[in-house]
């Protein structure tokens, strides 16, 4: 018996060609199993080109259920991230159409079931014989699935033991059945396929190190913030937030062994605990900080603002913890407690964010928009708010509407107990995918929203901006030198460095960006890099964000630009005398 885990390909044409052979600035590209919000994101990758540094998460609960398959039946089981692979749908059902599968597991949710729902009638039109079994947050609507599509069993919530009663022999809805703490802490570690073990990536909270492993030392959340998708769906069975949600832990011995496991095989460099939210109990948190106090490792995490004591921050500051990130959701207070019922003071929070800044850890903030119910001027709030705050970065999306959550649920009853601001009127925007509805809010609005932005009174990004500023303006004192990406980071490099300003001025910098090519900085021309191939300068890489920087140096190979004229000071080898921003800032 051969059963595939299978993450299939998300590729999303942002205008009209035929085929799959386009650029990547032609995609947007989707993550799915390993993201509570599936969405889709504008792509640095392309099908079949996979380029490092995009968000990247890894497919917890599939990795987890595959070594379960593996070890507790003697199926062939094999596991295929095809997000990761950054495959093609040609080459995904090639390979089906090679390898010929009994079991088919695939993990989705309303954002992609657009697309998941043409991949489950492809495999079934290729294959007739392969039995699809569907999981994720979609599963809340089992018998509607195997009414309209050719799906053999649909297992609702985590699903390492409904994944057993199919292969013995159950169809039709497999209901909760999650595991025990003791079950839990017995599994085997999630899978890891060698090929792919590297490409797992979220740059935030600012300080990772490359290659990053993403772990779980717990399942589940109490909370009941109304978008909020695995632990209404996946972790506990609570679409409407009156039900009860539990959270499990790992324990730090079932921690440490698969993180001297896994980075015994494959190298990893920093550790990102993944959590739903990672520090709910001091306890808990204090004996990973134990942990990871004898790995010696820099470390993050998802975290709230409000769960621990200042002594527990303190120890997982000591432990190698460099930077969390913090969901905040909704800058205004009556949103968070009347909408998003998150129940979080907001000013506590403003004042523990200044704590963890003085204790020398970065952090990052993650804010919604498009709530049901919330005002613009509401949402101008959370900007107010964001403006307060001393994050280094921060994020804000659209809030999507998946399947299975209290949202969901509104439009179904139209209101909820628990979430008695949230109304579906006249401003709300239904948009599943929180990438799209971003984009939508973006263009209708004076919101500005952007999914990943860096604060400028951070200290480590100035750092970064004052050290990438001194770099050029040093290097164009002495002759002509490129700049590639005149975006947010070479005007922040510009703003500290005012050598710099004059040097572009003077021709001394020449400039270089694909999307502003042809326009005007300094009085100096931004030309196109294709221009790249007839100058000899050294070229400076700006872009802050890694896929960028990884996305010009695929460009430069392309153009046949030699390598050695790139120059990355981003890059931790390539510190000037100040070093840089630490991975682990100092006290």
């Amino acid at each position: 018996m051969k059963v595939l885990f299978s993450n299939p390909p998300w590729w999303v044409k942002r205008f009209s060609f035929a085929g799959e052979e386009a650029p990547a600035s032609a995609w947007l590209s989707g993550v799915r199993a390993g993201s509570r919000w599936p969405h889709t994101n504008p792509a640095h990758s392309s099908p079949g080109n996979f380029v490092f540094g995009e968000y990247l998460p890894y497919p917890f609960f599939m990795g987890y259920a595959a070594s379960y398959t593996a070890r507790a039946t003697g199926a062939k089981v094999v596991f295929r991230d095809s997000i990761a692979l950054r495959e093609s749908y040609a080459a995904y059902f090639a390979h089906l159409a090679e390898e010929r599968y009994d079991y088919i597991v695939l993990e989705t949710a309303t954002p992609c079931w657009e697309q998941d729902q043409e991949i489950v009638r492809q495999i079934k039109a290729r294959a007739p014989e392969t039995r699809i079994v569907l999981t994720g947050a979609l599963s809340v609507k089992g018998e509607t699935l195997l009414e309209e599509h050719p799906v053999h069993a649909v297992i609702q919530g985590e699903y390492e033991k409904g994944v057993l009663r199919v292969l013995n022999g159950a169809s039709g809805v497999i209901p909760y059945d999650l595991l025990t703490v003791e079950e839990m802490n017995a599994a085997p570690y999630p899978y890891w396929d060698e090929v792919i073990a590297h490409r797992y990536w979220d740059p935030n909270p600012v300080g990772q190190k490359a290659p990053q492993l993403q772990v779980w030392a717990s399942r589940g959340c109490p909370y009941k913030c109304i978008f909020c998708v695995w632990p209404a769906t996946m972790t506990g069975n609570d679409p409407d937030g009156t039900g009860k949600r539990t959270v499990r832990f790992y324990s730090p011995d079932y921690i440490e062994g698969m993180l001297r496991d896994l980075v015994g095989r494959y190298g990893y460099k920093s550790i990102y605990f993944d959590d739903d939210t990672f520090n709910l109990s001091d306890r808990h948190v204090l004996g990973i900080c134990e942990v990871m106090g004898r790995l010696n490792l820099p470390w993050s995490a998802m975290c709230r603002a409000d769960t621990v004591s200042m002594d527990t921050w303190r120890a997982m500051r000591e432990s190698g913890c460099f930077g969390v990130k913090l969901g905040f959701e909704s800058g205004n207070q009556w949103v968070n407690d009347n909408i998003v019922n998150k129940r979080l003071d907001l000013e506590r929070a403003h004042t523990v964010v200044h704590e963890l800044k003085r204790l020398g850890m970065t952090v990052h903030g993650t804010f919604t928009y498009g709530l049901p119910g919330e005002t613009p001027a509401q949402m101008m709030d959370t900007k107010r708010y964001i403006a307060r705050l001393p994050l280094d970065t921060y994020q804000e999306t659209g809030c999507g509407e998946i399947d299975g959550t209290p949202l969901a649920t509104l439009r179904e009853k139209g209101q909820l107990d628990r979430y008695q601001g949230a109304a579906l009127d006249d401003r709300y925007l239904f948009v599943p995918d929180g990438g799209e509805k971003m984009r939508r809010l973006a263009e209708s609005s004076e919101l500005a929203i952007g999914m990943d932005q860096p604060k400028d009174t951070s200290e480590v990004l100035q750092r970064q901006w004052s050290r990438l500023g001194r770099a050029i303006a040093g290097a164009a004192a002495a002759g002509p030198v490129g700049a590639w990406g005149i975006g947010t980071d070479f005007q922040e490099a510009l703003r500290r460095t005012p050598e710099l300003s004059a040097l572009v001025a003077a021709g001394r910098v020449r400039l270089y960006d694909g999307a502003r090519a042809g326009e005007t900085l300094g009085g100096m021309t931004i030309h196109s890099p294709s221009a790249l191939p007839a100058s000899h300068e050294a070229v400076f890489l700006t872009a802050r964000m890694l896929a960028s920087r990884n996305s010009m140096q695929q460009e430069a190979r392309r153009l046949g630009v030699a390598a050695e004229r790139l120059r990355d000071v981003y890059d931790e080898d390539a510190c000037d005398e100040d070093g840089g921003p630490s991975p682990l800032p100092q006290d």
